[in-house]
């Protein structure tokens, strides 16, 4: 079983970034780690794919139309912890959003989240 023993989130002028530590497998072959933000039925979630242990995709996708946009890989994987980095622009005003959960998905199924706290 996996869980998530931290979840985060650190912004500043031209980054949103989020860290999450994990314990337990990923076993599949398709890990991604996501992060939801949402406020008042709009939902983003940005996200870091990893494939075979290769990173193969980063993106933000709009919860409302399902648009996806891929932006540059910019990540660090130690162990059972990971940092992910988008740009503040492409996350835009979600930046500002109340309501912010970590999802570890292996293989299409989400296996663990955890709720962050914003303050």
């Amino acid at each position: 079983m996996t869980s998530i023993e931290h979840a985060g989130r650190t912004t500043t002028g031209d980054l949103v970034a989020f860290d999450i530590r994990w314990e337990g497998g990923l076993a599949g072959s398709t890990v991604v780690w996501s992060m939801v933000v949402a406020e008042a039925g709009s939902e983003v979630r940005l996200c870091h794919e990893r494939v075979d242990g290769r990173p193969t995709g980063q993106y933000v996708v709009d919860g409302g139309t399902g648009r996806r946009h891929d932006v540059e890989l910019d990540a660090d994987l130690h162990d059972d912890e990971i940092t992910v980095r988008f740009p503040a622009d492409v996350v835009g005003v979600a930046v500002e959003w109340p309501v912010w959960k970590a999802v570890v998905t292996v293989d299409g199924q989400d296996v663990a989240h955890h709720v962050v706290p914003v303050t």
